[in-house]
This record gives C-alpha cells, sequence and structure tokens, in this order.
C-alpha cells in the first residue's frame, strides 16, 4: 500500500501520553493550526482539559488553550501521524490500543525516553511505519490540565530503519510550519543515542537528589559522578557502534543544563520518584546495561544508580 504521507497533506496528530511534554508537543502543533488529539489514561486531568482548556504556565505567559482530549485509544477514528509521548512503560499497552490504525498508512514516532521503545512499535505496526524522535525541550505536568512549558530547542526525526526520506523532511516542515521547530535525521539512532547519553548521565542522579541538572552541576561531588555515568555511557555506546566524541557530547550537555531553560527542571524520573509512580529506568538504564553485559563491558557508576532507582521504587511497586 502506498503511504499517503506522501501524497496528501498531513492533518491528523494524535499525541499518546499527555504529560508535560506530550501536551506541550499537542499545544504548539494545535496552535499552529493542526488537529490535534491528546490521549492520557488520567481521567482528572482529560476531564480538566475538557473542560477549561489546557491550562499552560511559564514561556509564552499563563494561557488556556482548548484541545480535544480522550481518555481512551480507541476513540481515535483515524491519524496521520501518531506520537508516542506516554512512559517507556507504558508503551505496548497503549500500541495494542491503537491495533486499529495499522496498515492505514499513519506513521508512528516515538519521543521517549531510553532504548526499546521504537522496536516494540515496529512489532505492532511494522518498521517502515515507525519513526524515532527526540527533543531536549522540557515540559512538566504541574497539575491536572497544567503544564509548564519551559522553553524552544529544534527537535528531530527520523525513519527508525535509518536513511532520509521525503515524508521525514516533510514532517519535519509540517511541524516546523506549525510552530515546533523540527529536523528530518538521516540516522536518528545515533542522536538518539546523544540525548540517551544525557540521561544515563543526569536522570537517576535528578531522581535520588531531588534537583535540577542546574544544581546538580553545581556540586563537584555530583559532578563527579555524572561524569562517571558519561564515560561508562560512551562505552556502551562504541560498543555499539555508535561512535560519539566525547567532547560534542559534553557541548551538547552543557547545552540542556544551563540555567533559564531546560536546566531548571527535574529529570522525568526525578518526578516519577517524587509521584511514587513506576519510572522508566528499565529503558534508560536498564536496555543499555543489558548491552553492557553483552560487550562485557565495566560500568560500576551506571549499576550503581540503577540499582539505587530499582530501591527506592521497592517502597512504592512492590506489595
Amino acid at each position: 500500500m502506498k503511504n499517503k504521507k506522501m501524497t496528501e497533506s498531513i492533518k491528523n496528530v494524535v499525541v499518546v501520553g499527555a504529560g508535560g511534554m506530550g501536551a506541550l508537543f499537542g499545544s504548539i502543533l494545535a496552535e499552529g493550526g493542526l488537529d490535534v488529539t491528546l490521549v492520557d489514561n488520567d481521567r482528572e486531568h482529560v476531564d480538566a482539559i475538557r473542560k477549561s482548556g489546557l491550562h499552560i504556565s511559564g514561556l509564552g505567559g499563563e494561557r488556556h488553550q482548548q484541545i480535544r482530549a480522550e481518555y481512551d485509544a480507541g476513540a481515535v477514528a483515524t491519524a496521520d501521524i501518531v506520537l508516542f509521548q506516554c512512559k517507556g512503560t507504558a508503551t505496548f499497552d497503549a500500541a495494542k490500543a491503537l491495533a486499529h490504525l495499522a496498515g492505514t498508512g499513519a506513521i508512528f514516532v516515538s519521543f521517549q525516553n531510553g532504548l526499546g521503545n521504537e522496536d516494540i512499535l515496529a512489532a505492532h505496526f511494522g518498521i517502515e511505519n515507525v519513526f524515532g524522535g527526540l527533543t531536549s525541550m522540557a515540559g512538566a505536568r504541574l497539575g491536572p490540565g497544567h503544564v509548564q512549558d519551559f522553553d524552544r530547542v529544534p527537535t528531530h526525526l527520523g525513519e527508525w530503519r535509518g536513511g532520509l526520506s521525503r515524508r521525514a523532511s516533510k514532517i519535519a516542515a509540517t511541524f516546523t510550519a506549525a510552530g515546533l521547530e523540527t529536523n528530518a535525521s538521516p540516522d536518528i539512532k545515533t542522536d538518539i543515542w546523544k540525548k540517551l547519553l544525557g540521561n544515563l548521565t543526569m536522570s537517576a542522579v535528578s531522581g535520588m537528589t531531588n534537583l535540577t541538572s542546574t544544581q546538580i552541576l553545581q556540586r563537584d561531588d555530583l559532578r563527579h559522578v555524572c561524569h562517571n555515568a558519561l564515560d561508562e555511557a560512551l562505552s556502551i555506546a562504541h560498543s555499539q557502534g555508535v561512535m560519539l566524541d566525547r567532547n560534542e557530547v559534553v557541548k551538547g550537555l552543557d547545552l540542556m543544563t544551563a540555567p533559564g531553560g531546560t536546566g531548571d527542571n527535574k529529570s522525568s524520573l526525578c518526578l516519577d520518584v517524587l509521584a511514587k509512580r513506576p519510572s522508566e529506568v528499565e529503558f534508560i538504564y536498564g536496555k543499555p546495561l543489558e548491552l553492557a553485559d553483552q560487550a562485557g563491558l565495566a560500568v560500576p557508576t551506571l549499576r550503581a544508580l540503577y540499582g539505587l532507582v530499582k530501591g527506592v521504587e521497592t517502597h512504592y511497586t512492590e506489595r
């Protein structure tokens, strides 16, 4: 079947997971003229959006935006693009709930943390219909129907099977025209590893200290832990043929952790720990540690961070 994205305009966007990032992406694209539907299983959150619109604070000032919101993915009849922005722990169930969109020409894009989400989507919808995506933008949910908007930085997406395609460029151009600056990537897997290195470096440290990235790097003791984690994460990337340069990664990390933007945000893992809900530790740390095992790498700092998060989670995830 010829993919309709090659011949038709992109109009209908579904965002699965309307937390801080999902709702923020949806609001930007909706304001830019696309037909956006937010899907989230938090009824209180969805009810608040339906009743009063999405309340957005931070960058751009206080505002409310009317946007369609659904509890049930089954209520979504059609989509051109589906953005997965739910937690990795929910990816399989969310993909299963959207099984009726398989074979319709929809493109499924993972804007999620860690490794493994795209492979889950490929198993449900076919790798030819799956894109990887990443962003360094930051958003946080402040309460039911209420999110924080921190900044604007470029977003990237690309074919999960690799290569720069016309449809990737078309989606990127459509999102950019709608206000979400997006670049089409010829090697999205390498780009995702760049972000993953940042998460492996900072995410658990934020979760265990309840500090922002900027606050963490202002402390010599925590900065030392983060740099050890970064070096170990780089060794895993290199074992996978992802030959990222440490100096370039550090430059990117400096941008991500600068005060006055995303650096003032706590990691999503930290927010999960504070809310006493399961985190994405298996996608951010667990999958890379499996790769480290396969490569015979010693990564003690990453193993310690993983163990600490898992230990804290026992207080509210094991009964």
